[in-house]
């Protein structure tokens, strides 16, 4: 019973030290950001895209290419992930609060959502980026949270260094991605519903 007992605390020991260093891992990589806070500290692993063609609205330059791992925080402090290995395809949209279009473009993809549920094949991801509190619509986390946003958001960091790693294709800018972890296709400018639903049913899940 004496030996029984033992290996149950050593157990509970070691989860327990583990959950530490969990936590202290998150403490150091996200220590200096504020719930709330409009700018992140994203985390991002993996080789850049190559630049979005400017004058392209849809791109495949990208297509086949590993695209790269984020680890950030939404708004309320809660870590998001964007994972080229989960097995999962992809939407993500960059936003920036101050582009008109982008205002016209989180209130139809929320509707569709609501309306919809989306696909459940496809996870879609927001990164907020080019933040500037001299422009109009700032904050970004109050103009999302006043829509009713429901994707899973990352902050981007002051360099926009999520979207540039993405490349930076004007906004609102959406990188779309297969379950193999490697990018369909990019496009930049407003998606209708119709054609966010067509290219939504063309990844490979």
């Amino acid at each position: 019973m004496a030996e029984t007992s033992t290996n149950r605390t050593g157990i509970i020991i070691g989860a327990v030290g583990a959950a530490v260093v969990l936590l202290l891992i998150a403490a150091v990589v996200f220590g200096s950001q504020e719930v709330g806070a409009e700018y992140g500290e994203p985390q991002v692993e993996g080789e850049a895209l190559p630049p979005m063609p400017p004058s392209a609205p849809i791109d495949d330059t990208a297509t086949g290419l590993a695209y790269p791992n984020v680890l950030g925080q939404d708004f309320d402090g809660s870590i998001v992930t964007i994972d080229n290995g989960d097995g999962r395809a992809k939407g993500i949209v960059f936003l920036a609060h101050w582009c008109p279009h982008c205002q016209d473009e989180v209130p139809r993809v929320q509707a569709w959502l609501d309306a919809t549920g989306g696909d459940p094949g496809v996870d879609l991801y927001s990164v907020t980026s080019a933040m500037n509190s001299g422009r109009g619509n700032y904050p970004p986390s109050e103009w999302l949270d006043g829509e009713g946003w429901t994707v899973p958001t990352i902050r981007d960091d002051q360099q926009n260094s999520v979207y540039s790693s993405y490349g930076a294709g004007g906004f609102p800018y959406w990188v779309f991605t297969n379950a193999d972890g490697t990018v369909a296709v990019r496009t930049s400018g407003q998606l209708t519903t119709e054609q966010l639903t067509t290219i939504l049913s063309t990844l490979e899940t």
